[in-house]
């Protein structure tokens, strides 16, 4: 973990040395995007998400857990230019609010939305960004169903990584899938040695908020996922 953080520290100074020298790569490029991560179908006047996250609603022709799979293997598959596309995905994974925070600290900015990020030093330098990987697709979650299902699971045991936004920081904790999102936040709470009481933690999942009292696995969240965590003083 500590070679990982020194390693994006690194790269992150090197970024802001040869800012002037980034530019994205021929399989990075906007006008060659590949057809495999072009955007979903998207439908007419509907629209979801808000702020620089408010993008046309989508159709999804793909199970959700292959839907993950396709996002990983997108992220994955940007080999230059990492840690603009480092903060690019953190920005798709976490609220609209603190997504403009995020393209802000990094110089960055889009047009109306992550569709397309530019540096703004060079705006003609686009980093295209398909539609699935900003939202999830148009659908109502069945909570009731969901919670039944996870009710009906056995509970097991997970590592889940939570990234503490601020610190530039993964902090890992061992709970298991039913643990209560408001136990998890104690737990990080005394992990990073703050007070509760004097400090606010909001932990976000794919660009949703989690809810104190609900349990882990009602947000799909199992071994090896990824919290962005934030925390605000009182």
């Amino acid at each position: 973990m500590g070679c990982s953080n020194s390693s994006e520290k690194d790269e992150e100074e090197h970024y802001r040395k040869h800012r002037n020298n980034y530019s994205d790569s021929s399989n990075d490029n906007y006008s060659e995007f590949s057809k495999e991560f072009k955007d979903f179908e998207e439908y007419e006047n509907k629209y979801i998400g808000e702020g620089i996250k408010r993008i046309k609603s989508y159709k999804c022709p793909i199970p959700y857990n292959k839907l993950n799979e396709l996002r990983e293997k997108f992220w994955n598959s940007k080999k230059s230019n990492r840690y603009i596309w480092k903060v690019i995905r953190e920005c798709c994974e976490t609220d609209a609010e603190t997504a403009a925070i995020l393209l802000e600290a990094a110089e960055c900015s889009c047009e109306e939305n992550l569709t397309k990020v530019f540096l703004l030093r060079e705006p003609s330098r686009i980093f295209r960004v398909p539609n699935f990987c900003i939202t999830d697709p148009m659908f109502e979650r069945d909570y009731d169903s969901i919670k039944k299902q996870c009710e009906k699971e056995s509970e097991k045991k997970i590592k889940i990584i939570c990234y503490y936004l601020q610190k530039n920081k993964n902090i890992k904790l061992d709970v298991t899938n039913k643990y209560k999102v408001i136990d998890v936040k104690k737990m990080f709470a005394d992990k990073v040695g703050i007070n509760l009481d004097n400090y606010k933690i909001r932990f976000l999942f794919k660009g949703q908020e989690l809810i104190d009292e609900n349990l882990l696995c009602y947000n799909g969240i199992e071994n090896d996922s990824k919290i962005q965590v934030m925390v605000n003083q009182i």
